[in-house]
């Protein structure tokens, strides 16, 4: 399971070296946790996992990258998803409607009405817009609120909200902890993952 110094493959600034880092690293890690993480999702429809192939990078190394699961078997970004994946100084685990959504006025009533218990999530919870950035805020009502309204409003903005654990922290001493919390978090989050494909 990941561990402290899976975040050195962002340290190599190539495209070669850093994506050679990601397969041989990181991506071996995706597919052991995916079936864990589908398991624990428990859900009678079917979930796939893709992990990020960075396929269209062919000069600046990626930023970040992640394994998303969704209902969709051919892809991800069009439907809710949850998202696993690194930057260079975190881990992130978010539940996912991106700008791409399918169903997006669908999506956004949906989230209206999960608003009220996705605010009640313990504060170790963030939101953010956009799943290509760093930019977060600790879980809030008002937040949440205001993060939706920027969903409706904005047709390039995301809807995330998940939790984060940055490099060098205790917990990444212990990669069987880290496995642990990554499907705790998953678990907490399966309820509002199963209001989105519904």
């Amino acid at each position: 399971m990941f561990n402290d110094s899976d975040f050195q493959v962002f340290d190599d600034q190539t495209l070669a070296g850093r994506m050679a880092g990601i397969r041989a690293e990181i991506d071996p890690k995706f597919e052991a946790l995916a079936p864990l993480v589908i398991e624990t999702l428990g859900y009678e429809t079917p979930i796939y996992a893709h992990v990020a192939k960075h396929l269209r990078r062919h000069k600046n190394p990626p930023m970040n990258t992640w394994v998303a699961f969704s209902t969709n078997k051919r892809g991800y970004k069009m439907n809710p998803h949850l998202m696993i994946g690194f930057w260079d100084d975190r881990l992130f685990i978010w539940l996912a409607s991106l700008a791409e959504a399918k169903e997006r006025p669908q999506m956004t009533y949906r989230l209206e009405g999960m608003l009220p218990e996705l605010a009640k999530l313990s504060p170790v919870y963030d939101i953010s817009p956009n799943h290509m950035a760093k930019v977060s805020q600790q879980v809030s009502k008002a937040g949440l609120t205001q993060q939706l309204t920027h969903y409706k409003q904005v047709k390039q903005s995301d809807f995330l909200v998940g939790r984060q654990w940055l490099r060098g922290g205790r917990l990444f001493d212990d990669p069987k902890q880290v496995e642990q919390v990554i499907l705790t978090t998953v678990s907490e989050l399966r309820p509002f993952f199963s209001q989105l494909i519904r």
